[in-house]
């Protein structure tokens, strides 16, 4: 299997010389006139986000984008980093995670379509148009001389792009979310959401921002990007988050945030901009912190982590009465109490919940997938889960999920 995560490559490092071989990138269409330095950097980061180096507007356009990498003599790359709309070299889409080299004089198209953004890597000092290739395809064939009186203007600045037929967008259908219903403000049916494990790796893309503010969480390091505004949560999963949006959509149900983010404002507000990117309601409430109400004897109310996320969820419930139907996503077994639990007398009914109806366990490997959604709705909607959602959940030899019988 690919690997999830991105992993600078080892040769990605800033040139020898890098005067020699600084170019430019400049934007072409509706970002017209701006262009960027690649100099002395090795890793340059392409997005709509005001801490991207490259930073674009668009549609299509993600927040981090795609990256440009250079190696030792001057030989830039281009790597998808998983974007939503995708990367393209010459109408061709880039593998996520996998450097392309970028070839002075082409095109890099981010998103695809009439929509999408275009960027061109060209020499410095070209007056606004790009450098020359390399390596031209007819090298012993030269131009002739052009006084300058005879020069086209318009020529001179789009004279070296790649032909148009390189570039056109084949008819694309645009599909669009289909909205949600406006939030309950009184809502009978919560999911507690974990994130480490369910929307995001345990682990993230640590080589991925070598040079990025962090915060840790529970011995993970947690990109911060931006400086206005909290950006954590760039690094979550696409597919958890249409996952987690599929739920909502079909239950109404509102989110309670029972993961160790809540503790960190900096987190909350970056799971606030991913909601809103992905067009997920706010966050809804959060869990109460035990830890926080007794300090100094943790150990003798808990007996183990599972158990206080439990207990946790148990007091959020008990102070909103009128919660009807909920379910807990966590990539921790929140239903089989440990050898600890059962010694204290503890009646697990009372604390730990039932996977039956009230919790499902994610793979921390992928996270949240669309075939737990469909078992996490049946629980929050109340109906019995047909044969095929359990076969999908439960089923598979990779054990997406560990559910207790």
């Amino acid at each position: 299997m690919a690997d999830e995560k991105f992993r600078r490559p080892k040769w990605c490092t800033a040139p020898r010389s890098p005067e020699r071989h600084k170019q430019l990138v400049r934007a072409v269409g509706g970002e017209a006139e701006r262009s960027w330095e690649i100099l002395e950097k090795s890793v340059y980061t392409v997005g709509r986000h005001e801490s991207a180096d490259f930073q674009l507007q668009g549609e299509l356009v993600s927040r981090i984008h795609a990256a440009v990498l250079q190696d030792v003599e001057g030989q830039r790359y281009l790597v998808d980093l998983k974007s939503t709309h995708g990367t393209f070299l010459e109408s061709k889409r880039l593998k996520p995670n996998e450097p392309a080299k970028w070839p002075e004089g082409q095109l890099a198209s981010f998103g695809f379509g009439p929509k999408a953004v275009f960027l061109v890597l060209g020499a410095v000092g070209s007056a606004g148009a790009v450098g020359e290739p390399s390596e031209p395809s007819e090298p012993a064939e030269k131009r002739p001389r052009t006084e300058h009186s005879e020069v086209d203007p318009m020529a001179a600045l789009y004279g070296d792009l790649p032909e148009a037929s390189i570039i056109a967008a084949p008819k694309v259908v645009e599909t669009k979310m289909q909205p949600l219903p406006t939030p309950t403000k009184d809502p009978t049916r919560v999911i507690f959401l974990d994130i480490d494990g369910v929307l995001r790796p345990l682990h993230s893309r640590q080589d991925a921002f070598q040079n990025t503010r962090t915060i840790e969480i529970n011995g993970a390091r947690v990109p911060l990007l931006g400086s206005s505004e909290a950006k954590a949560g760039v690094d979550f999963w696409p597919s958890a988050m249409r996952a987690l949006r599929f739920i909502v959509q079909k239950t109404e149900a509102r989110i309670v945030l029972s993961s160790d983010w809540r503790k960190q404002d900096v987190l909350v507000e970056g799971i606030g901009s991913a909601f809103e990117e992905h067009g997920i309601p706010k966050l809804y409430s959060s869990t109460p912190d035990l830890d926080q109400a007794t300090p100094g004897v943790i150990k003798a109310l808990h007996s183990s982590f599972r158990e206080k996320r439990c207990k946790e969820i148990r007091k959020w419930l008990k102070q909103n009465p009128k919660i009807t139907h909920f379910c807990a996503i966590d990539d921790v077994d929140l239903s089989m109490p440990d050898k600890a639990a059962l010694k204290s007398g503890l009646r697990d009914t009372d604390i730990f919940l039932d996977p039956d109806k009230e919790f499902v366990k994610t793979n921390p490997i992928v996270g949240l997938t669309m075939e737990i959604s469909k078992l996490v709705i049946c629980y929050l909607n109340g109906t019995e889960p047909s044969e095929e959602i359990l076969t999908a959940v439960f089923g598979e030899p990779t054990g997406t999920i560990t559910k207790l019988t």
